[in-house]
């Protein structure tokens, strides 16, 4: 069995990069432009719905919620947003947690989507006993490391194909 040379291993670590390079610009530059967003969250026992919510980074997020049977909570990580849904009202009383412990009446949830990841949303009042299922995913995309990683999958590809036909054995052992 041969080694892989320097050189070899060069031109792969490139191609590697190159797809790397290549699947974040493609993320990076392929992006809608911002938009504002009308989400209505449905809170019931022991469930919202919907349960995913995927938008872009740069979107606002006008957010409603409504609880069906009980008091229900929303709180949503990442982003200082704490409610209390009371059931079959179309207002709710919000807060946010690090500036202020008091709750302020409202309809809507204004919140600018400012950093790419999942954030999950949870229910922050006891509604039962499967309380702490309760809870939904806001997913921010671009998805910069799961291009990247294809970028780098495509150029691996390419690489070791490229050094199998140069080593001259097609491959094979």
């Amino acid at each position: 069995m041969k080694r892989f040379n320097k050189s070899s291993l060069a031109i792969l670590g490139s191609l590697l990069a190159a797809g790397a390079l290549a699947g974040f610009l493609l993320v990076r530059y392929g992006v809608e432009a911002p938009q504002d967003r009308y989400i209505t969250i449905t809170a019931h026992k022991y469930a919202y719905d919907p349960p995913v919510i995927r938008v872009n980074k740069g979107d606002r997020l006008h957010i409603s919620l409504a609880a069906t049977d009980v008091t229900h909570g929303f709180f949503l990580e990442g982003y200082d947003v704490d409610a209390q849904i009371p059931p079959s009202d179309f207002n709710f009383r919000v807060r946010h947690p690090s500036k202020s412990k008091e709750f302020k009446e409202t309809d809507e949830i204004v919140v600018v989507a400012s950093h790419t990841g999942k954030f999950r949303y949870r229910c922050s009042n006891t509604c039962g006993y499967m309380h702490p299922f309760m809870q939904g995913e806001l997913i921010v995309n671009p998805n910069y490391l799961f291009s990247t990683s294809v970028g780098m999958s495509f150029g691996l590809c390419v690489g070791m194909l490229w050094i199998f036909r140069r080593n001259g054995n097609g491959g094979k052992s």
